[in-house]
């Protein structure tokens, strides 16, 4: 099968050899690296199957093994067959691979004996020896390369390749996790955890086809993380999959044999080369030849070169890497020289760097500047570079040029390779050559920090000359980032050379540690984030880089916070961050959103604001006013894996602030309560463990990577985070409360209230070592608090706060209080002199040696709730937070002072906590778990602007084009004028709210409420015209608007006159049907026809007659008639149907799929040459330029797709549309409820405004001027 194993093994080899040929040509030139990863890998893929799977073989993709395994052969000169060949037939590999029993193989050596280019050649050989049903998966870790020295790394490889074969491999749960995560599931802290476990869940399914083969190289370039991944590799190999083998390599390692139990436990062995000295001084030879033809290519000229082969032989030690160093030295030399140099190189690799070193150090002064700036470039570079970054970064003179006076570029990167730069294409260093230059004091004096430095400006000058606006020309603001490889490269193409600046420019300002001109108001940094911020984003999401600048903007607001002279440029940075998390992940999706989205939305107080304005895009504008003003402070909402699961609380930081633990709970088909604990990653928002049969009171123990929490009855069980199972340490028999419990700030005691005493564990054996006892006048015990010092325990009850010496169980002192919820100990340098109490109406701060109340704090309440606050304070005792009437606020415990007020963003807060920082708070509320920024230190009032108190039910436009527009909620209708949308002109007050109605001149509005009469409106007075005694769910005014159809709850329909102010016509139903169920529409010819109990029927108001009955398979939500009558639309909850109500049949269905329609407005007959529906969403067409189906036998027609035409919205998906395209992402603070859209006039080609009524009771007017197509600029 050869290479095309690497492809799916249902295609053919013709197939999957186009895969990889598509694919290389969509990289950055010589990179190694795609533009838009991992898409032109598996382009015939994705154009086959728009799957579940392929989108989450996309979000896997780090990078391609095949491509860096070719990249690898390319840097050594290819691979020759005598490196690798001989291992073929040794018995350990024979074995490994042949037996079903063997399961693992470790290679092992020292440094330099080709164990890289050795597992290069085992892989070409299993891919041309496989049988279709096998599938060969492998991995090349690469120290100081980012995407391939972590164990997350690694198994984001191995699988990339191994679902890219077999998709079907991917389960449902994975599938699932993935459509609610994204690309985020295989990010962040939380992403080890999720491959892992995808991982072990797909490997049962592998031994039931042939063999799988996974070949990882260089394990002992994983870092920190290499136990990790050991630990992996050998439960792996346990499994029961006979199907499966793993080959490793790595140098010889202790820590590699421990884990990997090799020659212990049955089918594991390992390789030393060692043992294979003869061979592999053949394979060393044999390349020693090669390179010795090269050095002396004169076939004449065999005595030269059987002397290179014996120098070389003489010194290499039987050692690949000897040779490669000192081969590219010997490049640099005249022929006749090459014998000379060979003599004097140093015997060891040490030595030839020592040399290399020297050399470049007596070079022209010129030549060893560029010289050092190509080393050092490489040596601190994140990942390896191609061609054109190293040129741009290092300053190199153009390919066809010359420096002044350094040589070509090509001569320059020739006379650094002694130091065996990798790659003819891609340019990066072996592990010990890095080391050697970092440690190198005679070429780099002053150490890297300058040389950071000079990366760091390079970048910024290159991405100033090369990113600009649509760099692809993509053109269509929705165009999805998936679909690059349909999308040819420029030519130059602009992310050539600036990838790598754009992906790690922050890095290496970071650790330059450089203040200067550039990095300060009115400097370069400054420059570029006014001029280029929106293009770097769009570079970012084509690389598939955003994820980079999300975790590095932090580090750049650290970086700046308190620089002098940089007060403007540490504004913005800190801006730009609220910016970058509010629309990175529709960036990265979406890259010309960038440009449409985030200007549109970005609020009207916000620094970055005034920087990207300039880019406002011409086809679509919020009104004035209507955008928010500062940045939200809701960062994220955390949700619950799995169905029918909510997050009840409480919830806990763990010390680091990384991971937040809340318990669940939900309802079982049995009706038992099933209870269960949840961790997130809060970088990222990612599930990283559920904990089944858990919940009530947790904890994380500091300095141990551990959950613990109660389990079972009455047990405290430990959850290893990091292992993800259950701890063995249990502690047991325990009663304990949801507060009553904490660790000591060393991690060692755990302190819980029982029901009659205090208990002190040394939990990580087990023991019981203190219990002291409340005494008659106790309560239980509501919160547990140890001092910074540990030698302190606090315990609150109803009426008193007391004091013990947490070594001994003695009191110190009694506090008498009242209503103590929460305590803790203020950060005190003394033994833990002063601590806080709170409760639903106060904060209390004690003095323990005196027993005196030294200061009290009284949470603020709108409406004096106390009972329902909820209080918390950070684990250092610094803050305290409430939540009074659903309202976040946060204060300075020592100073008594209020940080911030958030307001407006959720109901019902019922559990708080603050991230050991400060910097974030967790609240559970009615919208579920959110994470809310708390950096606001000046008193902020951070409230949601908002135009009603609560959800909008009802957004409603004048028809025809009018200037009226009403929106309601349960307690208030607002009424607008359009023409001045910033705030509404009046306010009408009501009760139970449900729906209005405007009059077809939209003078008068109908207000129908669930608990108070129908009541008429002036909308320009916003007075009561009057009030009919009925109470109804749905109106609808006549033509004329002189008459009122009225559903009501009691059942008959009633037709008001306005003008006579009575009853004039009452039909009865036939039945009546569920209360609140139906719609009414009024028609020309007085007619007025109702949809109720599945059944539509006509009625003529003049004499009262029923004139239509039609059963219906549905009850419509809602009815409106063509202006001649000839046709009635009815709305149901997935359909459109249009009727013929004269003779009571279906003429046509639509199927309005995922598209959320609440209200059909009116027929458009004068569109040109097609009739519409005007509906809440947007315009459809009716008139299909096909035939019609035929119809079915029930008299109905088949099913039709909608046809969107010109501006609507999609509300389930929170977008704008333009002809059913996305083309406008609706943040979630302006996701609708209730939506409108308006017509300039009738027959325009598309909806002039969308009205949006949001949730969180803002109204917002998107206006787009007649004429211009998303995109389009004039």
């Amino acid at each position: 099968m050869g290479l095309d194993a690497s492809a799916s093994s249902d295609a053919s080899p013709s197939r999957d050899a186009a895969i990889h040929a598509n694919a290389s040509g969509n990289i950055l030139q010589g990179s190694g690296m795609q533009i838009n990863a991992p898409i032109a890998a598996i382009n015939q893929y994705f154009q086959d199957v728009e799957s579940k799977e392929a989108l989450f073989v996309r979000d896997l993709y780090i990078t391609d093994p095949w491509r860096d395994k070719k990249r690898i052969e390319d840097a050594k000169g290819g691979l020759l067959e005598e490196s690798y060949s001989w291992i073929l037939e040794r018995p350990a590999f024979r074995d490994w691979r042949d037996r079903s029993d063997a399961s693992v193989l470790w290679i092992k050596g020292g440094p330099g004996t080709g164990k890289t280019m050795l597992l290069c050649g085992i892989v070409g050989a299993l891919a041309d020896s496989m049988r279709p049903q096998d599938c060969l998966s492998f991995f090349f870790c690469e120290a100081g390369n980012k995407n391939a020295d972590s164990a997350a790394a690694v198994l984001r490889g191995i699988m990339y390749l191994l679902v890219r074969q077999r998709p079907k491999l991917i389960s449902s749960t994975a599938l699932e996790e993935h459509k609610r995560a994204g690309s985020k599931l295989f990010e962040g802290l939380g992403a080890w955890y999720a491959l892992r476990d995808i991982f072990l869940d797909l490997l049962p399914d592998l031994r039931r086809e042939g063999v799988t083969y996974f070949v990882i190289d260089a394990l002992d370039e994983c870092g920190e993380e290499l136990e990790r991944l050991l630990s992996f590799i050998s439960k792996a190999a346990s499994a029961r999959s006979s199907g499966v083998k793993w080959l490793v390599s790595s140098r010889r390692r202790v820590d590699v044999a421990r884990h990997l139990e090799v020659g212990k436990a049955a089918g594991r062995q390992d390789l030393d080369l060692d043992d294979c000295s003869e061979e592999l001084t053949n394979a060393v030879n044999a390349y020693i030849g090669r390179c010795a033809c090269e050095l002396a290519p004169d076939p004449r000229d065999d005595g030269r070169r059987q002397q290179i082969c014996e120098g070389l032989r003489q010194k290499a030690g039987g050692t690949f890497q000897y040779v490669t160093l000192a081969v590219a030295k010997l490049r640099v030399v005249s022929t006749h020289e090459v014998l000379d140099v060979l003599r004097e190189a140093a015997p060891d690799m040490e030595g030839l760097y020592r040399q290399a070193s020297d050399r470049i150090q007596n070079l022209e002064r010129e030549t060893r500047h560029l010289c050092r700036s190509v080393l050092a470039t490489v040596a601190i570079a994140h990942r390896p570079l191609n061609r054109e970054e190293l040129y741009a970064l290092a300053g190199l003179p153009s390919s066809d040029g010359n420096g002044n006076g350094g040589g070509t570029a090509e001569d320059i990167i020739l006379k650094c390779d002694s130091f065996g730069i990798k790659g003819l294409t891609t340019f990066s260093l072996d592990l010990p050559a890095r080391e050697f230059l970092l440690g190198d004091k005679v070429l780099f004096p002053d150490g890297f920090e300058g040389e950071h430095r000079r990366v760091f400006l390079r970048s910024l000058a290159l991405m100033e000359a090369t990113l600009r606006r649509d760099m692809y020309g993509l053109g269509r603001p929705g165009f999805l980032a998936v679909d690059m490889d349909r999308v040819p490269n420029p030519n130059p193409n602009p992310l050539a050379a600036s990838g790598y600046a754009c992906e790690y420019w922050i890095e290496h300002l970071v650790a330059s540690s450089y203040h200067g001109r550039d990095t300060k108001d009115g400097g370069a940094l400054l420059a570029f984030l006014e001029s280029r911020y929106l293009y770097w984003l769009e570079g970012l999401s084509l690389l598939g880089a955003m994820r980079t600048a999300l975790s590095s903007w932090t580090k750049l607001v650290d970086y700046l916070r308190g620089k002098k002279g940089a007060r403007r440029l540490a504004e913005l940075v800190v801006d730009a961050q609220r910016f970058l998390e509010y629309n990175g992940q529709c960036i990265m999706a979406r890259p010309l959103q960038a440009y449409a989205s985030a200007v549109v939305f970005v609020p009207s107080g916000s620094t970055t604001g005034e920087v990207v304005w300039v880019e406002e895009p011409k086809w679509v504008a919020v009104d004035a006013g209507m955008r928010e003003e500062r940045w939200s402070p809701w960062a994220q909402t955390l949700e619950p894996s799995g169905a029918g699961l909510r997050v009840v609380g409480p919830v806990a930081f763990s010390p680091d602030g990384a991971w937040l633990a809340a318990a669940l709970q939900g309802d079982r088909d049995d009706g038992e309560i099933v209870r269960k604990v949840q961790v997130w990653d809060v970088v990222t928002g990612n599930t990283v463990w559920t904990l089944g049969d858990a919940g009530g009171w947790m904890a994380f123990p500091p300095n141990h990577l551990l959950l613990a929490t109660v389990a079972g009855p009455d047990e405290v069980k430990f959850w290893d985070l990091a292992k993800g199972v259950w701890d063995r340490r249990v502690i047991s028999p325990l009663n304990i409360s949801a507060a009553a419990a904490a660790f000591s700030p060393d991690g060692v005691w755990l302190a819980a209230a029982d029901r009659d005493s205090i208990v002190i564990w040394d939990w990580a054996r087990g023991d019981r070592t203190l219990r002291f006892l409340h005494d008659s006048r106790a309560t239980a015990c509501h919160s547990l608090a140890y001092s910074a010092s540990g030698a302190r325990l606090a315990s609150a009850y109803k009426e008193e706060i007391r004091v013990w010496n947490a070594h001994s169980g003695s009191l110190i002192c009694s506090i008498e209080t009242r209503d103590a919820t929460w305590i803790a100990f203020l950060p005190d340098p003394a033994v833990g002199g002063r601590l806080v109490s709170a409760s639903n109406e106060s904060l209390v701060t004690w003095s323990i040696d005196t027993v005196q109340r030294l200061g009290v704090l009284n949470v603020p309440s709108e409406h004096g709730h106390y009972n329902d606050s909820v209080v918390t304070i950070s684990p250092d005792g610094s803050r305290f937070a409430a939540a009074p009437d659903g309202a976040i606020m946060t204060w300075d415990t020592a100073t008594r002072r209020r940080l911030q007020t958030i307001q407006g963003y959720d109901q019902d807060v019922r559990s708080l906590a603050i991230s050991p920082d400060g910097r974030q708070i967790a609240s559970i509320g009615k919208w579920g778990l959110r994470l809310y920024r708390a950096t606001s230190a000046d008193g902020d009032l951070l409230r949601a602007a908002r135009d009603h108190p609560e959800k909008i039910n009802a957004v409603r436009v004048s028809a025809g084009g009018g200037d009226t527009m009403v929106s309601a909620s349960a307690s208030t209708i607002n009424v607008w004028d359009l023409g001045e949308a910033a705030r509404p002109s009046r306010e009408i007050r009501g009760e139970g709210i449900l729906d209005v109605t405007l009059s077809p001149d939209g003078t008068r509005l109908v207000s129908l409420s669930s608990c108070q009469d129908v009541a008429v409106w002036d909308t320009k007075t916003g007075r009561s015209l009057q009030a009919i005694a009925y109470r109804a769910f749905a109106a609808s005014f006549s033509p004329d608007g002189g008459m009122i159809a009225l559903l009501t709850f009691a059942g008959p329909i009633r037709v008001w006159d306005l003008a006579e102010e009575m009853c004039v016509r009452t039909f009865q139903q036939a039945a009546a049907g569920e209360f609140g169920s139906g719609s009414v529409a009024f028609g020309p010819d007085h007619r007025v026809a109702t949809s109720s109990d599945r059944t539509i029927r006509v009625w003529k108001v003049f004499n009262g007659r029923c004139i239509q009955t039609i059963k219906d398979d549905g009850t419509a939500r809602s009815l409106i008639f063509r202006s001649d009558g000839s046709q009635l639309a009815a709305l149901y909850s997935d359909t459109i149907r249009v009727w013929d109500p004269a003779k009571g049949c279906c003429l046509r269905t639509f199927d309005t799929g995922s598209c959320r329609i609440s209200n059909v407005v009116a027929f458009d007959d004068a569109a040109a040459g097609s009739s519409r529906l005007q509906t809440d969403a947007g315009l459809i067409l009716l008139d299909d330029e096909a035939p019609p189906p035929a119809a079915a036998e029930d008299g109905s027609l088949h099913r039709r797709g909608l046809r969107r035409q010109g501006y609507g919205v999609d509300a389930s998906s929170g977008w704008v549309t333009w002809d059913s395209k996305k083309v406008l992402w609706l943040p979630p603070a302006y996701r609708p409820d209730s939506t409108a859209v308006l017509l300039p006039e009738p027959g325009a080609p598309t909806p002039s405004a969308i009205v949006l009524g949001c949730r969180s009771g803002r109204v917002v007017v998107l206006r787009f001027p007649t004429g211009l197509a998303p995109g389009q600029s004039s």
